[in-house]
């Protein structure tokens, strides 16, 4: 191989490598605050168990709701790195086309393309 055509698979595997290094990065980012988001709502339900005037039953039952999504999405950004490690971070579940960067840059625990999403799931799937 000559020098230019080792030099271009070079910048063609750092091209790969680069925006799943910073995908990981934000999957990471995303676990932390998760379960920052679900902490802080157990604290509130912690705090509001016991009392039993309207406004605070409503509120343990927002946090309780919070939490839960937020545990909900705990268990996505961890299934997505382990798809990342596996190889198979990026291709939609459903027909198998690569899910676009900026898809994956939004919603960083994606399964679907948005073609896919739209046609049969919802929108994290």
């Amino acid at each position: 191989m000559t020098a230019p055509a080792v030099a271009s698979r070079v910048d063609a595997i750092h091209q790969l490598t680069l925006p799943l290094t910073r995908l990981r990065a934000l999957l990471l980012q995303e676990l932390g605050a998760q379960a920052a988001q679900a902490a802080e709502c157990r604290t509130t339900m912690r705090g509001l168990t016991g009392q039993t005037d309207v406004d605070s039953v409503l509120e343990r039952e927002v946090a309780e709701a919070s939490a839960n999504r937020a545990e909900q999405a705990i268990a996505d950004v961890e299934d997505a790195l382990d798809r990342l490690d596996q190889g198979t971070f990026g291709t939609c579940e459903r027909c198998g086309e690569a899910i676009p960067v900026e898809r994956l840059e939004a919603i960083p625990y994606a399964r679907r393309c948005v073609n896919c999403t739209e046609h049969g799931g919802g929108i994290l799937d």
